[in-house]
C-alpha cells in the first residue's frame, strides 16, 4: 500500500492561519496496489513511500510540530465474496471509495459508522429484494396457468368474433363482367377454396345470406365453375355431379376422387392362409394389417420395402392384388360348390379367382369377356393362383343367350363397362375424357348386358337363381336406371345383399350405387 500525503494548492491561504491555533486541513489519498507477492506473505508488512514531495510531507506552513500523519492500518487481504458454487453468476455489491479526510479522529469513526449503517441497511433491503424475486414453483405453475387461461379466454373472443363477422355477412356472387374480366387471370387455389365455402356456407342458410335477386340455381352453377376449376374437371361432369348429390355431397365426393386408395391384396386360400402369408411378408419387410372385419382374406399394404407384385409368394400364387371394392360383388353374388357360375366380364380374372376360391375349385365357372387380348391375362392368373374350375371364352355378352340355350346358369356376374366415374383415384384421366355422351352411351350397353344375363339365370335354381349388378361408376344412368329398365323388362326382384356394411340392393341383380362414406366410396368398382 502506497500512501501519498499532499497538500491542498488550489485552495486559497486563509489570513489568520499564523494565529490560529487549529491545524491544516490536509487530504490523504489511500492508492492500494495489490501484488502476488503481497498476496502470497501474509507477514509481510505495508510500506509507504511518498511522492515527488517527500520532503516536505511533514512540514506545515506555519511550523507547527503539532500536524502528523495519520496512521493508517494496511487493508486485510482481499477474499472472494462468495466461495460456494454460486459464485459463478452471484457479483458482489460495488462499495463506493472512500475519501479519508485527515480531520479528527472522532469524525472518521462518526462516518465510519454511519456509513457502515447505510451499507448494512442497503444490504438489508437488497436482501429482501433477492427474497421478493424468489419465486416458488407453486407461483410460477399459477402464473402460467393464468396466462394459459387468458391466452385462451383471447382466442375464444376472437373466433366468436370472426364467427359473427362470417355469419352476418353477405357473400358478393361474382358477376359476369367480374368473371370475364378476369378470364384471363390465374386464380390462386387458396381463393377458389374460399369461395367454394363461402358459397356452401350461404347455400345453407340462403333464405338469410343471399344477396338480393340472387336465386339459389345461380349459387349453385357458380359453385360448380369453382369446383371444376379447382379440382380439373370437365365443368359438365360437375354439373352432373351436382345434380345426383347436394353441394356439400359433391365437394367430399370430388375431394375423395384425388386421394389415392391403399394397396390391397387377398390371400389365396386354395394355396396358403392369411396368417402364414402375414408372417411370410412381414420377413420380407412388408408392414401389414387385416383389411377389415368384414373380410377374412384381405390384407391392407401399409409399407413395404419390395415390390408386392414380384415377391415369390405372389409368383407362387399365394396372394392376388385386388381391391377391397372389387371384393364386395362376389361376396354378396356367395357362389357355392359344384355351381354353374358365370362371370360375363371377367378379364382380368380377379373376381373369377375369388369364386373359384370361395367354391373350393368345384363346379364350373364361366369366363368371358370380349377382347383376346384381356383374356391372355385372365388365363395367366387362374395358372398362377391353381384354379382348374374355369373356363375362359370370348363371346360378345349380348349374344350369348342364343348360344347358351340349352345351358343355364345357378350365378351370374356382371361387372358391367362402365364410365369409371367411380375410379377417378385410379384413373384421373376420367376428368377430362368423359363426357355426358359417354355416360349415356355405357348406360345403353350395360342395359342390353343385364337383359340377356337375366335370360341365361336358371330360375329353377335350387341353390342359386342369383345375379349381381356392378359397376365402377357413381352416375344414376349407370346403376339405379339400369336396373329399373330391367324390372320393367322382366320378371325380376330386389333382394337384399347380405353385406353388413355400405348401403346397397341386390337385384336378382345388384344395384351398385355408391355412398359416400369412406369404404363405399368406392364399393363395387372394378379396380385392376
Amino acid at each position: 500500500m502506497k500512501i501519498r500525503k499532499t497538500k491542498q494548492s488550489n485552495s486559497p491561504k486563509p489570513e489568520e492561519s499564523s494565529d490560529s491555533d487549529e491545524p491544516q486541513v490536509e487530504k490523504v489519498v489511500i492508492n492500494v496496489e495489490s501484488s502476488s507477492s503481497s498476496e502470497n506473505d501474509d507477514d509481510s508488512s505495508s510500506h509507504a513511500s511518498y511522492g515527488p514531495n517527500d520532503a516536505s510531507l511533514g512540514e506545515s506552513d506555519n511550523d507547527s510540530d503539532d500536524d502528523s500523519v495519520v496512521p493508517v492500518d494496511s487493508p486485510p487481504k482481499k477474499q472472494k465474496a462468495f466461495s460456494d458454487e454460486n459464485s459463478k453468476w452471484l457479483k458482489p455489491k460495488k462499495k463506493e471509495t472512500i475519501d479519508l479526510l485527515s480531520s479528527s479522529s472522532e469524525d472518521e469513526a462518526e462516518n465510519e459508522k454511519e456509513k457502515e449503517g447505510e451499507n448494512d441497511g442497503s444490504d438489508a433491503e437488497s436482501q429482501d429484494d433477492d427474497d421478493e424475486s424468489v419465486e416458488l414453483e407453486v407461483e410460477r405453475q399459477s402464473r402460467l396457468l393464468d396466462e394459459r387461461m387468458q391466452e385462451e379466454e383471447d382466442e375464444a373472443d376472437e373466433e366468436m368474433r370472426d364467427a359473427v363477422s362470417k355469419h352476418t355477412s353477405v357473400y358478393h356472387l361474382p358477376t359476369k363482367e367480374e368473371l370475364e374480366r378476369d378470364a384471363d387471370r390465374v386464380v390462386p387455389p387458396s381463393e377458389l377454396r374460399s369461395h367454394i365455402d363461402q358459397i356452401l356456407e350461404v347455400l345453407a342458410d340462403f333464405k338469410e345470406r343471399r344477396e338480393p335477386g340472387r336465386t339459389r340455381s345461380e349459387y349453385v352453377d357458380q359453385l360448380g365453375l369453382f369446383i371444376a376449376e379447382l379440382y380439373g374437371y370437365l365443368p359438365e361432369l360437375i354439373e352432373y355431379f351436382l345434380s345426383m348429390f347436394s353441394p356439400a355431397e359433391c365437394l367430399e365426393f370430388v375431394d375423395y376422387s384425388d386421394k389415392p386408395r391403399p394397396m390391397v391384396i387377398r390371400t389365396n386360400t386354395l394355396k396358403a392362409r392369411r396368417k402364414d402369408l402375414a408372417l411370410a411378408l412381414m420377413k420380407r419387410g412388408v408392414t401389414l394389417d387385416p383389411l377389415a372385419p368384414w373380410s377374412k382374406v384381405g390384407l391392407k399394404i401399409i409399407e413395404s420395402s419390395v415390390p408386392i407384385g414380384a415377391t415369390p409368394e405372389y409368383l407362387s400364387g399365394h396372394y392376388m392384388l385386388q381391391s377391397a371394392a372389387s371384393m364386395c360383388p362376389v361376396m354378396a353374388l356367395s357362389p357355392e360348390p359344384k355351381e354353374r357360375v358365370l362371370d360375363m366380364s371377367a378379364a382380368p380374372g380377379g373376381k373369377t379367382s375369388y369364386m373359384a376360391q370361395l367354391m373350393r375349385n368345384t363346379g364350373v365357372i364361366f369366363a368371358n369377356d370380349l377382347r383376346p387380348d384381356r383374356q391372355k391375362a385372365t388365363v395367366a392368373n387362374m395358372h398362377r393362383l391353381g384354379v382348374k374350375n374355369v373356363i375362359a371364352c370370348t363371346h360378345d355378352g349380348r349374344k350369348m343367350p342364343k348360344q347358351f340355350k340349352h345351358y343355364k346358369f345357378d350365378r351370374i356376374l356382371l361387372d358391367a363397362p362402365c364410365s369409371g366415374l367411380g375410379v377417378i383415384s385410379r384413373d384421373p384421366s376420367c376428368k377430362v375424357q368423359r363426357t355426358i355422351a359417354d355416360v349415356n352411351k355405357t348406360a345403353h350397353l350395360q342395359k342390353e348386358l343385364l337383359v340377356a344375363a337375366i335370360d341365361m339365370l336358371n330360375h329353377k335354381s335350387k341353390t342359386g337363381g342369383v345375379m349381381v349388378y356392378s359397376t365402377c361408376s357413381v352416375s344414376v344412368a349407370e346403376n339405379e336406371e339400369v336396373v329399373n329398365y330391367a324390372l320393367q323388362k322382366r320378371d325380376i326382384k330386389i333382394i337384399d345383399t347380405g353385406l353388413d356394411f355400405g348401403r346397397c340392393h341386390t337385384v336378382v341383380c345388384f344395384a351398385g350405387s355408391l355412398p359416400l362414406d369412406d369404404l363405399a366410396h368406392t364399393l363395387f368398382c372394378r379396380q385392376f
